[in-house]
């Protein structure tokens, strides 16, 4: 299986959807969110888009409350809060534990836990991948494409590889 890794949007919709097509060429069924919609129409963008979506809150989502309550119609799209990756929101795709945050410093505080096969988080803007151990710690960059060429990350749990896209 491959799934998908994005974060910063920043209600980038056209970078969005081009992401949401590319991604779809990679095969990709399921997809994370590290954070930072920033407004609900960029998280009903993301839920429309057909993949099964967990997603988590960044510092630039305002109206949180909005955002849950246009994603609660969809039964595709999963909203965790702060954080994937406590004994109450485990989160295991093909086999692979994920932890997931917005923030880098968190992210590798989960990573150096042992307790993940991956830790994804966004944030900082910057595509990254390193390994904590046996545990792969990456930021697949930004939609938005502020600081930089917009990216994203794909994963492929048969291969245990991973790769980021810029485009």
């Amino acid at each position: 299986m491959v799934f998908g890794v994005l974060s910063d949007i920043h209600d980038n919709l056209a970078n969005l959807a081009t992401a949401i097509d590319k991604m779809k060429s990679h095969g990709v069924s399921e997809v994370i969110f590290c954070g930072d919609f920033c407004a609900p129409f960029a998280a009903k963008q993301l839920a429309e888009s057909g993949f099964t979506v967990h997603a988590v809150f960044g510092n630039n989502d305002g109206d949180r409350f909005h955002i849950q309550k246009v994603t609660n119609g969809f039964a595709n799209f999963h909203l965790y809060g702060e954080y994937i990756g406590d004994t109450e929101n485990l989160l295991s795709i093909d086999g692979i534990r994920i932890g997931v945050t917005h923030y880098p410093f968190y992210a590798k505080s989960l990573a150096k836990t042992g307790w993940y096969d991956c830790v994804f988080y966004g944030h900082n803007h910057k595509a990254d991948k390193q390994k904590f151990g046996n545990c792969l710690l990456m930021n697949p960059g930004e939609i938005a494409g502020v600081f930089g060429a917009p990216s994203y990350a794909i994963f492929n749990t048969e291969l245990k590889s991973s790769e980021i896209v810029y485009f």
